[in-house]
């Protein structure tokens, strides 16, 4: 066919392959996570992992990007898939592959510009930037329930055996309810916080003199079932062990401190009401003992209980590695005995006595030996005291 003489023949057409060099080898490659749904009451950190099928050219580099929202708005990136973050809601990891010659991050806007946004620029996206985008990435889920606080509206009531005794609070700061959350309110009694009653609105009647709280409580009611709750039995002690907060697994906030009262007998309100006006909620202590007295309690002993000197404590650094420094103003000289309690009610840490002058005092306390978590310090002066939470890490 060609002239020659060998016979053979040659399909000379043939089929034409076109070979061109690839436009954009970028892949970002795919992002897995354990935990897709986390629960915080505060600061957490989440991460994800890559499933190393990225593809990196020679020249190129990998970043991890941190979205919020529906809308992947930009809030974070960095050379690790692991990032802190405050608050709840949805967030997402994000794998980028990138020529830093050909695009310039300095064009992110944190809390602006969104993971579209820089999709819309690279070609996977429409783009003339080679990159790539894992718009998909790694979502996370992030709920943070907040009991906040409750204020007594008036913290003396006064009961004198007949009807009852009406208990109301106030919100102080306002509770954080993800969706599918709900609030609830627990009234306790009694410094072991037996559980006596809950109500959708933080009012009560109590038929029975004593110290009294009302919590609130922010619950998801598929993972925390209130049937386990045995009026009169169970504490609030028992469910905050069931919470994250108080080194358990459910996502849920109960205010453990609440909002106190003192439902005391009409001679003790009369008392206090002739003797000592400047009387307070802190004062409850010391008032549950004259209670406990019996009703021959003299002015004078009253006198000398609230005379104690009032303090006011705080904690630094809080949270803490395990040293931690207690800081303590106080209104005149005082000894304070130191116990630390685990969310339990179980007392871990005892033994420190403090002797305090008038005005602000400090001392160091060793709290190396405690498992990470949440605790309550309490300050003791006979039976005046004073509380405050602190973590460790």
């Amino acid at each position: 066919p060609g002239g020659g003489d060998i016979c053979a023949d040659l399909d000379v057409a043939g089929a034409p392959v076109m070979v061109e060099e690839c436009a954009c080898a970028a892949f970002a490659g795919t992002m897995s996570t354990m935990n897709t749904d986390v629960c915080s009451d505060g600061t957490t950190t989440i991460s994800a992992m890559p499933n190393g099928d990225a593809i990196i050219p020679a020249g190129y580099a990998q970043v991890y990007v941190l979205t919020q929202g529906e809308g992947l708005v930009i809030v974070n990136a960095g050379a690790e898939p692991s990032f802190e973050v405050e608050g709840g809601g949805l967030y997402t990891i994000h794998s980028l592959v990138f020529d830093p010659n050909t695009l310039d991050l300095g064009i992110v806007e944190l809390g602006v510009t969104t993971g579209v946004d820089v999709f819309g620029l690279i070609i996977p996206g429409g783009g003339e930037i080679c990159a790539d985008l894992d718009v998909a990435g790694a979502p996370i889920t992030i709920q943070n329930p907040s009991a906040g606080t409750l204020i007594s509206d008036e913290w003396l009531a006064c009961y004198d055996g007949t009807g009852a005794a009406y208990l109301s609070a106030s919100i102080g700061n306002d509770p954080i309810v993800p969706a599918g959350y709900e609030v609830l309110y627990v009234l306790t009694n009694g410094w072991d916080l037996t559980i006596l009653n809950v109500n959708t609105t933080p009012q009560f009647d109590v038929e029975q003199t004593g110290v009294y709280r009302i919590h609130t409580l922010v619950y998801d009611p598929a993972t925390l079932d209130l049937g386990i709750v045995e009026i009169g039995s169970t504490t609030g002690f028992d469910v905050n062990g069931l919470l994250v907060q108080g080194g358990g697994d459910i996502c849920a906030s109960l205010d453990v401190s609440g909002a106190l009262f003192l439902v005391a007998p009409q001679w003790l309100c009369d008392l206090v009401n002739s003797l000592y006006h400047n009387a307070t909620a802190a004062d409850v202590p010391a008032l549950e003992k004259i209670l406990t007295s019996g009703s021959d309690v003299s002015a004078e002993q009253l006198q000398e209980i609230m005379d104690q000197p009032a303090f006011d404590i705080s904690v630094f650094p809080n949270p803490t590695l395990g040293d931690a420094q207690i800081s303590v103003n106080a209104g005149g000289d005082i000894q304070l005995f130191v116990q630390v309690f685990d969310m339990s009610g179980r007392m871990v840490h005892e033994g420190d006595v403090i002797n305090s002058t008038k005005g602000i005092s400090q001392w160091d306390i060793d709290l190396n030996s405690l498992e990470a978590g949440v605790y309550n310090l309490i300050l003791r002066n006979g039976n005046y005291s004073k509380t405050q939470r602190i973590v460790k890490q």
